[in-house]
């Protein structure tokens, strides 16, 4: 399990990590970090299992933190840990559908309990179509996919076999890993040939993740059928008028 601890003060943050990592099941992985921004940012990389987050926060509060990273599919199980008793704001919390409500200074046997059932709660890797691992990647994917990415970098990153994550991907989108990304990159550059004219096409490739540009445009026309040139040409008039549906063809 992976636990992502969050709280703009420092010295409550550490003392946090330190009672949570020696609460938590055996093997738990716990990350922290001071602000919403930086807690978003891991998750990217991380992808937790659950996140426990302070609610008062500067620029951006643990509500919106929550909503965030929901939104982002970042993680989707958090556990708000406050100084405040208020009602309003216990209501707030079960509204937004988190998995506890604590209250500063944490109870170590309480916060054990509920992590314990977390984990147990948690999707088994028997079953590889509901496994967590499997969300976690596609997140990854979908977040980095203008970066340099590999099926060996990911089983790096996520601690599994290269090929256990090439047999999820097929199992669960149908498709190899490759050619997952390559959808998932033209989708994005057919967004980008709309919207950002002023870039070239080079430029678009290499923005989501094609180094060369020949190859964006082999792969780009394997996808849509016509070269990226082609594709913002003739979208052109039916943008102008409000169309230009994005598609990719296989």
């Amino acid at each position: 399990m992976r636990v992502l601890i969050v709280d703009d003060e420092p010295l409550i943050l550490n003392g946090l990590v330190k009672i949570i990592g020696e609460a938590a099941p055996l093997g738990t992985e716990v990350f922290k970090a001071n602000n919403a921004f930086e807690a978003l940012d891991l998750m990217k990389d991380y992808m937790p299992d659950v996140t426990v987050t302070d609610l008062h926060m500067p620029e951006k509060n643990g509500f919106e933190l929550i909503e965030a990273a929901r939104d982002s599919g970042l993680c989707d199980r958090f556990i708000i840990l406050t100084g405040y008793d208020e009602f309003e704001y216990v209501r707030k919390a079960l509204r937004t559908g988190v998995v506890d409500y604590l209250l500063k200074p944490i109870d170590k046997n309480e916060i054990a309990l509920l992590l314990a059932r977390i984990d147990q709660e948690l999707p088994s890797e028997a079953d590889p179509e509901c496994s967590g691992h499997a969300k976690r990647i596609l997140a990854y994917t979908k977040t980095h996919y203008m970066n340099d990415l590999s099926l060996d970098h990911l089983a790096e990153l996520m601690k599994l076999h290269p090929n256990y994550i090439s047999s999820l991907f097929k199992k669960v989108t149908g498709d190899t890993f490759v050619s997952y990304l390559n959808a998932f990159r033209i989708k994005e550059a057919q967004k980008l040939l709309r919207s950002q004219r002023q870039l070239s096409v080079n430029a678009i490739g290499k923005k989501v993740g094609f180094e060369n540009k020949h190859y964006f445009t082999k792969v780009f026309k394997k996808y849509t059928g016509i070269t990226p040139g082609a594709y913002r040409e003739e979208g052109e008039a039916e943008w102008n008028d409000g169309g230009g549906e994005v598609s990719v063809r296989k």
